[in-house]
């Protein structure tokens, strides 16, 4: 009897580590490199555009603090891209550069509440602006459907207490980095183990957590402002922010939720968390790429270093130069009927002679 052998499948073993780089790029697919070749190029083309509009911003901008503040908040982009792509080469430093970003991420949130109030003219400016008016707190991303939810008049109390549910994300979302940086160092900590008996899921809820309460306290000043700030452009640059914060937050955690059931799947030099990890800060490059170009478009502008005062004066200037205009235009269209009237005098008296 000739001996049968059975059909055997060969099962992929998935590696319980990440590899260092050189055994990484030595490993992975031509398809992957040309991917990380590719984000390489518009991480590139994204600081320039940073290089550029920086550098006329300082060149128009007259205030050193819009200066400042708008420089800080077009960086953001460039400073997610870069970090994303060394997330993507050196897939081991993936929550080392999260962590650069996320700092990076806290401390722009809080500077963007602060071009708010710097575009009315300070923080009094701001509540003289606001007096009489109200914030409704019934707003997403939180309170979107509580009915209960009453309106707070604008004033220092209320505002302070925006500012610190703000504030407390600049504080909270680097120390949670870094604790699962620290953790990850010593073995106790996998990205992607949504488990109860994991610091993964700890931490993912508590920066969820901070994460839309910092959004909150931001929506809420942005609508409460926004029909004051039209001339500022500032719903883009608020869309600008928020998606940053979107996708560097929600993203990630939809691929580790996804890499809890190893997608994508594993190959054989990534585990399905790195891989979802590179995957995630490639799309991260692309979406910053088009952030990028939007910020360029509504940060680049001449009136950008204007606030509250100023485009009032423009525009009682702009108000009075037209009444000088149609005043002008009356008289003239007055001497016009003038010089008509005289003339058909002048011909009455030539007619009767």
């Amino acid at each position: 009897m000739g001996s049968e052998t059975p059909n055997s499948t060969v099962t992929l073993i998935c590696p319980d580590v990440v590899p260092f780089s050189e055994s990484y790029f030595a490993e992975i697919s031509t398809g992957l490199v040309a991917a990380i070749a590719v984000g390489a190029v518009v991480t590139v083309v994204i600081v320039i555009m940073f290089v550029e509009s920086t550098w006329f911003i300082v060149q128009h901008y007259l205030e050193r603090k819009t200066k400042i503040l708008s420089i800080w908040m077009i960086g953001l982009q460039p400073v997610f891209a870069v970090t994303a792509l060394i997330a993507v080469c050196i897939p081991r430093s993936a929550l080392l550069s999260d962590l650069m970003a996320a700092i990076y991420m806290s401390r722009c949130l809080q500077l963007f509440l602060f071009l708010l109030i710097h575009y009315h003219g300070g923080e009094q400016s701001f509540i003289d602006h606001m007096s009489g008016e109200t914030i409704n707190l019934r707003s997403p991303p939180v309170a979107c459907c509580c009915v209960c939810c009453p309106k707070i008049a604008v004033n220092e109390k209320n505002l302070l207490r925006i500012r610190m549910s703000v504030l407390q994300f600049a504080v909270l979302r680097p120390i949670f980095v870094l604790l699962a940086a620290v953790l990850w160092a010593d073995d106790k900590y996998q990205n992607g183990k949504m488990r109860p008996n994991q610091a993964s899921l700890y931490i993912t809820v508590l920066n969820v957590v901070s994460a839309l309460t910092a959004m909150y306290g931001m929506v809420l000043v942005f609508r409460a402002s926004r029909k004051h700030l039209k001339e500022f452009n500032i719903v883009p640059k608020f869309i600008c922010m928020q998606l940053v914060l979107v996708f560097s937050n929600l993203q990630g955690i939809v691929f580790n939720i996804l890499a809890s059931s190893n997608l994508p799947p594993c190959s054989q030099i990534l585990p399905s968390t790195a891989r979802g990890n590179v995957w995630n800060h490639l799309i991260i490059i692309v979406e910053m790429f088009l952030l990028a170009l939007l910020a360029r478009r509504f940060y680049r502008r001449i009136d950008g270093s204007l606030i509250i005062a100023d485009v009032d004066v423009m525009s009682s200037g702009d108000k009075d130069k037209a009444q000088k205009n149609e005043n002008s235009s009356l008289n003239n269209d007055t001497n016009i009927l003038k010089y008509t009237n005289s003339g058909m005098e002048l011909e009455e008296s030539i007619t009767y002679m």
